[in-house]
């Protein structure tokens, strides 16, 4: 070893430390996030990557900031991001936790402002929501300009379910950057989820005439006109997005979801099959294989449905993904008639959140706080006060920890159902008034609100519940109850 080689290491790392605090410094006076990496052509793979991600080119993403990573291993933002909750099922669980495991190994060696990401995301997803939303505010408060980070915090306050929180932040974000496309994109749908559609429809447009060579403004604002009833013309849109990109396959599952909404279920499952075959990842094709088997509860063919949920069960079990195969069991036990089943179910599906298997914490919390929300409303049910008020309390001290607003969300909906259970019906509507986009909810706030006499409310919310046009579990579990409470009716009205 050259005598030298020490004495030039010390000054190289000098240097270099004054450098990484310059450009920092530069970064933060002019309210940009500095974004640290030894590799150009790394640099301009995130680049990319992030257009990409906004533009929900999720899997296309991913490859590029793989490619980052490839190039420079100790890339912590390129990382982060791909453990962030919004990329959703296009990476599945395992491969998240090894990404956020990177970018904390790499922490040291970027600046602040990147550590501050770092933590907001890695406590995020391990279900410790205050040192998160603080990571957050200091981030966003030390570069107030950075598009990228203003997008990031607009999408985490929107994935915890704070829709009136997150519009401001995007509406913010739209007037000091009007030809930034990607939040227009989230706006609309925050709009739409509050029934605003007006507004919806007009910002769906302005994201059309910004992006109008992308498939990703046809399929949003499919799926808004979807969520207006407007069914045949959200299919015109869809199959619009699939002409401009064939292998934008979130389109197709939209179409199956379309048709599942409309009532015919063959074709609906037909459609899913298409998409499960093109699914970019494992978790993908386990959560549109759930989407299928809910057809059958929509057909009211339970034999149909267990089979169906079952299969999904054991391709997730052999996956090693917990939370799809929970969700199956969990899902099962929703329709069930026989009490003792469900809650056999309800078990399974615990206990298989509780093994030990790599994946967020986040994600593993807040399945857990729906299995137990679940098992609230089935004692309720089965009147089993002991089992819901135990329950209740085990879901309290869950959303008491972790502060996520999922399960919160979770156990308003479940503290609800225990209050309307034992006719407080003024307490139950104020926890359910906080679960107001679940059917669910929504239908014990009709039948509160019935034995109140306050019969105005009532009759909106059923009308709401008629038009809810969102392709979930519970969407299903209502519109199945309407469609039997109408053909009561209408007996009725024979007999007469």
């Amino acid at each position: 070893m050259p005598r030298n080689y020490f004495f030039r290491l010390v000054v190289f790392t000098i240097c270099f430390a004054a450098l990484s605090f310059a450009v920092e410094t530069a970064s933060r006076e002019q309210g940009i996030l500095p974004i640290t990496t030894k590799s150009a052509p790394a640099r301009q793979l995130f680049a990319g990557g992030l257009v990409k991600l906004q533009n929900l080119h999720g899997p296309e993403a991913m490859q590029d900031f793989h490619k980052a990573i490839q190039l420079d291993p100790d890339f912590a933002l390129a990382n982060i991001m791909i453990s962030f909750e919004s990329v959703d099922a296009a990476v599945d669980p395992a491969e998240k936790v090894a990404a956020r495991d990177r970018a904390n190994a790499a922490k040291s060696k970027v600046s602040r402002g990147e550590q501050l990401v770092i933590d907001w995301l890695t406590n995020s997803s391990e279900g410790r929501m205050v040192p998160a939303i603080q990571a957050m505010n200091e981030v966003l408060d030390e570069y107030p300009k950075d598009k990228f980070l203003a997008w990031l915090g607009a999408v985490w306050v929107e994935n915890q379910q704070q829709i009136a929180r997150a519009i401001p932040m995007f509406e913010r974000e739209v007037a000091l950057n009007p030809e930034f496309a990607p939040p227009l994109n989230e706006l609309a749908y925050c709009y739409a989820r509050t029934r605003n559609f007006d507004k919806a429809f007009s910002t769906m447009q302005r994201y059309i005439a910004l992006l109008p060579n992308e498939s990703n403004p046809q399929d949003s604002y499919a799926e808004i006109l979807r969520m207006a009833g407007r069914f045949d013309e959200a299919l015109v849109h869809y199959r619009a997005s699939l002409k401009i990109d064939p292998g934008f396959v979130y389109s197709q599952l939209g179409i199956a979801d379309t048709y599942a909404l409309k009532g015919d279920e063959p074709r609906a499952r037909a459609e899913y099959a298409l998409a499960i075959l093109h699914a970019s990842s494992k978790t993908e094709a386990a959560q549109w294989g759930l989407q299928s088997a809910i057809t059958y509860i929509r057909e009211q063919d339970f034999a149909g449905a267990d089979a169906a949920f079952r299969a999904v069960a054991s391709q997730a079990h052999e996956n090693d993904l917990a939370v799809p195969e929970a969700e199956a069991y969990r899902t099962m036990a929703s329709y069930q008639a026989d009490g003792a089943k469900a809650l056999e179910l309800l078990k399974k599906a615990e206990a298989m959140l509780h093994e030990k298997h790599s994946l967020p914490k986040a994600a593993q919390q807040q399945e857990l706080a729906v299995v137990l929300r679940e098992r609230v409303a089935r004692a309720v049910r089965e009147s089993n006060s002991e089992l819901a008020n135990a329950t209740l309390k085990q879901l309290h001290d869950l959303a008491d920890t972790t502060h996520d607003q999922v399960v919160q969300i979770a156990y308003d909906g479940a503290a609800g159902a225990v209050l309307v259970g034992q006719a407080k019906y003024d307490e139950a509507l104020t926890h359910l008034a906080e679960d107001n986009r679940n059917p669910i909810s929504l239908s014990l706030m009709v039948h509160a609100y019935q034995k109140t006499g306050d019969k105005a409310h009532a009759d909106e919310l059923s009308q709401l519940l008629s038009n809810w046009n969102e392709p979930t579990l519970e969407q299903a579990l209502v519109a199945a109850e309407l469609r039997e409470h109408a053909t009561q009716s209408a007996r009725s009205f024979m007999r007469m």
